[in-house]
């Protein structure tokens, strides 16, 4: 499913002493199957940008197209958005509340009228997606998991109600670098699986430069710039003006560039950094 958006404002506490402008005539578009990452810094407009794409914010002005469908519009019934656009908030797993990891994976899909039958294979394959062993789990309270498998039970259970659009709003905060890459990988594998349209928040600009095709960077509630991750982490300086920072190997690259006129900047990983190095090494060449 693709995604417009044109001219969204969005105002806190309206025509009061507290008014406060959170977004102002923000402009993208992410086609569908893209996998997108959303930057910028605390308090920039990120999160109350993604509670507008499946509704739980209603915009002060502007247009939201999810698949060409207007819904902004008075008579459009959200649920039904909300069935195609999942979104994963920030610690998801304190969502949990059912007895059974099975239960609470198999929540959404039985509201969306299934049979018993479909109900139970759509939370067995969520949970298998996930990484979890669904023999092994199912039938464990969440609150026994670690957070890792709490977090991953809570993603499962948006995961099986199989949106078109997944909205990723910080998945890995708070875990160890393992459950951060596990997490991950299983998230790209299903993009990949499905051609699921995936928008991501991270902090992490390493992950952002790894997985999106797409970098939108919000600043003060606005769209500063936007591009592929080289285009985007090429601007070096004015990520940092606002506040961001750019993956490890780019900032390394682009002060060695500093001294040498001859290294290319863009490296995003060490596979890049380490071939522009040996590059280097062997006299510029590019042989």
């Amino acid at each position: 499913m693709s995604i417009i958006v044109k001219d969204l404002t969005h105002i806190y506490n309206p025509k009061s002493p507290f008014e406060t402008i959170a977004l102002k005539n923000i402009c993208f578009e992410i086609e569908a199957g893209e996998f997108t990452g959303l930057i910028g810094h605390t308090g920039s407009g990120k999160s109350t940008l993604i509670q507008h794409l499946n509704g739980l914010l209603k915009a002060e002005s502007g247009t939201i197209l999810i698949n060409g469908l207007d819904i902004t519009g008075k008579e459009v019934k959200m649920n039904d958005v909300r069935k195609k656009v999942g979104l994963v908030f920030q610690y998801p797993e304190y969502q949990l509340f059912e007895e059974t990891v099975e239960k609470d994976v198999a929540f959404g899909p039985g509201n969306l009228g299934l049979s018993e039958k479909e109900i139970h294979e759509r939370a067995r394959e969520a949970i298998e997606t996930v990484g979890l062993d669904y023999e092994e789990i199912k039938d464990r309270s969440p609150f026994e998991l670690s957070g890792g498998q709490r977090r991953r039970v809570a993603i499962a259970g948006i995961i099986a109600m199989k949106p078109e659009v997944l909205i990723l709003d910080e998945p890995t905060a708070g875990l160890d670098p393992r459950g951060r890459r596990e997490i991950l990988e299983k998230i790209s594998l299903l993009h990949k699986k499905y051609n699921t349209t995936v928008l991501l928040i991270s902090h992490s600009m390493e992950d952002i430069a790894r997985l999106c095709g797409k970098v939108l960077v919000i600043n003060k509630g606005q769209i500063a710039f936007s591009g592929t991750p080289k285009e985007v982490f090429s601007q070096v300086d004015a990520l940092e003006s606002i506040g961001l920072g750019v993956p490890q190997m780019t900032a390394l690259m682009d002060k060695l560039s500093r001294h040498r006129q001859d290294v290319k900047k863009g490296a995003l990983t060490v596979e890049e950094a380490k071939e522009e190095l040996l590059r280097l090494a062997r006299g510029g060449s590019n042989a």
